[in-house]
């Protein structure tokens, strides 16, 4: 086969493009990364990045950090602004791990991100160039890319193409995917700007929404003295009309109270609930919006791009390597489309419930959900981290009725190393399998044979322990849990060791009884063995 010019290329520059090329730049794949507009977009768009997708790309060592504003909590609040019921997002740290969702500056996220790709001498940026077509024949991709600034096309081959570029993907519809449509259009409009202090309303909160049935509005404070309203549009509406500064004030002024504002930006949004019926097509991946779009209630629309890119990459990097065979890929589509489209629905639910229109169903709302809130006795109806479980794959989870997001996702431990260091269990795994022993003191000698396709996948073997007895594995690591953290866990999932992914999921939790670390180790790489075809 011919060589191709580039491992990969990407289409679409935006955020999960972003994540996409520091990834592939830490990975140290080939990789052009093309967007037809240039430059950092200068207002904000998306507004929440959560906990995961930080963690995904920690690896990349940025030099510079996001001003990012921790989401304590979301209010819902009636026409009356009586508290309906409120999502307490920093409900209570779990094993000294915060599950924080933060809102952030989309071009300062942009702009942090796009420089730490450009770092990456395996990276080649071009903006201003466009997709205007690809094929694929023998498992090599050709696309045809255009200079919009002198109109020169040019032909470029990779192994895989990765269409990042949004909810209209040129990438899509040359490949001829439709859409699937889940009838959740709604028209909203929303008013970007900053104030010289924080609303007064927000004292205990970071977002409300005003579900009330003449006008729904979403009122969000962000981060670097940023504030967003999001106003729902109602029957009748005019869309020039309502952009009207005279116009949309008379509705977010009771917000405003004597804050000194200042408007830079309004638009009026269709949001659209859809995906994307095939994710795959041979070497020709979608991710983002372009594989999935969902209204904003949840904030999960960039994170759910970011959780693509991080999902598909460590399996492409495999791939690459030569330690996969290329079947894991079909892992991608059937691991990631059934969780997007879980939050999809949730979303979709929770739009539902903020833009009652009718009094009578809002009334019956507000009574419903205030009784199923003092009822559940938490205080906090809609747990804003519930676990997700992988759709089918390279893991072997059950089904959990009510999870929580650990169930699934593995949290940062915080570890203290032999030599007096702190670090964190992200830190010693980077981008690789690994088993987390609690306090394993068997026999820790490992077979030859186990060592060896160990070392093929840079596997990691943490034990939490006070006790520094080594292993004849160069990867094994022994350190102190500092705040006894994974024993928390391994008594809540009864369990005494975890298995875990490159991103972090979980693979399996296990039991490791009176077996050596080398029957520990045999029955992990079987299992992994029974989920991909190692080369």
């Amino acid at each position: 086969m011919t060589e191709p010019d580039y491992d990969v290329i990407v289409t679409g520059f935006g955020p999960v493009g972003e994540t996409c090329a520091n990834l592939l730049g830490y990975y140290g794949i080939k990789s052009l990364i093309i967007d037809k507009d240039q430059g950092v977009f200068p207002l904000p768009r998306a507004i929440t990045w959560d906990k995961e997708c930080e963690r995904a790309i920690s690896v990349c060592k940025f030099s510079n950090e996001l001003d990012l504003r921790i989401i304590r909590a979301a209010d819902h609040i009636d026409s009356n602004e009586k508290l309906i019921f409120r999502v307490q997002l920093v409900e209570k740290e779990k094993y000294k791990y915060f599950h924080s969702m933060s809102f952030m500056y989309q071009p300062e996220f942009d702009r942090v991100h796009r420089e730490n790709a450009l770092k990456y001498e395996t990276n080649t940026i071009k903006e201003g160039w466009e997709l205007i077509d690809y094929s694929q024949e023998n498992g090599l991709i050709t696309c045809s890319v255009k200079d919009v600034n002198n109109n020169e096309i040019k032909n470029i081959t990779s192994k895989y193409l990765i269409g990042s570029d949004g909810a209209s993907s040129s990438v899509r519809k040359i490949s001829k995917i439709e859409l699937q449509d889940y009838n959740c259009d709604q028209t909203w409009m929303v008013v970007d700007g900053y104030n010289d202090k924080q609303f007064e309303c927000f004292e205990e909160v970071d977002a409300i929404q005003f579900c009330n049935p003449r006008r729904p509005i979403t009122i969000i404070q962000g981060a670097k003295n940023r504030f967003r309203f999001e106003i729902g549009f109602i029957p009748g509406d005019k869309e020039e009309e309502i952009q009207k500064e005279e116009v949309f004030t008379k509705y977010v002024n009771r917000w405003i109270g004597d804050s000194n504002v200042t408007y830079d930006r309004k638009a009026v949004y269709s949001f659209h609930s859809a995906s994307a019926k095939q994710w795959r097509k041979d070497n020709m991946f979608l991710l983002g919006d372009a594989a999935h779009q969902m209204p904003p209630f949840m904030g999960q629309g960039l994170n759910s791009g970011c959780r693509d890119a991080e999902n598909l990459l460590w399996k492409i990097n495999g791939v690459l390597n030569g330690i996969f065979d290329e079947s894991i890929l079909d892992t991608y589509e059937s691991e990631r489309k059934p969780h997007a489209e879980r939050i999809m629905r949730a979303a979709i639910n929770m739009g539902g419930i903020i833009n009652a229109k009718s009094y009578i169903i809002a009334f019956l709302r507000n009574i419903f959900l205030r009784l199923a809130t003092t009822l559940s006795g938490t205080g906090n109806l809609f747990p804003a981290f519930a676990g997700i479980r992988l759709g089918e794959g390279i893991h072997n989870m059950p089904v959990i009725k009510n999870p929580s997001i650990e169930a699934y996702y593995f949290n940062n431990i915080d570890i203290k190393l032999k030599d007096g260091r702190n670090q964190d269990t992200d830190q010693l795994l980077k981008k690789n399998f690994g088993l987390i022993l609690n306090n394993f003191s068997n026999n820790k000698s490992i077979s030859e044979s186990n060592i060896e396709l160990l070392r093929k996948l840079n596997f990691k073997i943490i034990n939490l322990t006070e006790s520094y007895e080594d292993s004849n594995y160069e990867h094994y690591i022994h350190c102190k849990d500092l705040y006894n953290d994974f024993n928390t866990y391994c008594k809540k999932f009864n369990c005494d060791a975890v298995f875990l992914r490159p991103d972090r999921y979980v693979f399996d939790r296990i039991n490791t009884q009176d077996q050596n670390l080398d029957a520990v180790i045999s029955k992990v790489l079987n299992q992994l063995k029974e989920k991909i075809r190692i080369n």
